[in-house]
């Protein structure tokens, strides 16, 4: 068993190092490395497009030193989440300050495209309390990279949501006032959120009815809400 285990971390050790390998050509070790690296590669490059094409010639170096340091999931899209986090902690990061948020980005449009999801219709009542379905997510980010900018700063409210019919994600772009909406709904009922708003915004509950039900009746319709379990 000692044994064994020597010679798969011998094994792995050779996978993951950079030290050239002598014939590489006539080596079935250099097959295996090149084989792991493309297939990785791979997955990260269709995982997160947009980063990868923002870090240009930075990402080879950056896969093969994320295999040096290993990977703890057997799962290879399981390493390309750990990869961003290694991202995280490289100091690449002081370099692209939208890192965090392109990451959250990508990879919540991937989740939300291979999961499967309950397309049971929702109704809106005033008296329901209402959480974030698993088909949508929401951030609010730093800069409006889902444009393609990622100079400008400031808070940019963003909602990701799985479209049932044409079995895409869509983002839209969220006022302030529906950001605080949906943080504040999986504690309050539509009736109390529109107390809790009207007093935030120092406006009449009357006037914001109307605009309020109009929008939880859209996210019922996309179930992008559901009831609270």
């Amino acid at each position: 068993m000692q044994l064994e285990q020597s010679k798969m971390e011998q094994f792995i050790g050779i996978l993951t190092s950079d030290e050239p390998i002598i014939n590489p050509l006539r080596d079935r070790n250099q097959v295996y490395r090149d084989m792991v690296y493309h297939r990785f590669f791979e997955t990260i490059t269709n995982i997160y497009p947009i980063l990868t094409a923002q870090m240009g010639n930075q990402l080879t170096p950056l896969i093969r030193e994320f295999q040096r340091e290993g990977a703890r999931s057997a799962l290879i899209v399981e390493m390309a989440y750990e990869f961003g986090e290694f991202l995280k902690h490289h100091p690449i990061y002081n370099e692209m300050p939208y890192l965090d948020d392109l990451l959250w980005l990508e990879w919540s449009e991937m989740e939300l495209l291979l999961e499967q999801f309950s397309d049971e219709e929702i109704a809106f009542d005033w008296e329901k309390k209402y959480t974030l379905s698993s088909s949508a997510r929401f951030r609010r980010l730093d800069t409006p990279l889902y444009r393609g900018d990622f100079e400008s700063l400031g808070e940019y409210p963003l909602l990701l949501h799985y479209d049932f019919e044409e079995k895409r994600v869509y983002f839209e772009e969220i006022t302030p006032f529906a950001y605080e909406l949906l943080k504040i709904l999986p504690t309050y009922t539509p009736t109390e959120a529109l107390e809790e708003l009207a007093r935030r915004y120092e406006v009449d509950q009357n006037d914001l009815e109307e605009p309020l039900e109009q929008l939880l009746n859209q996210w019922c319709e996309k179930k992008i809400l559901q009831n609270e379990v």
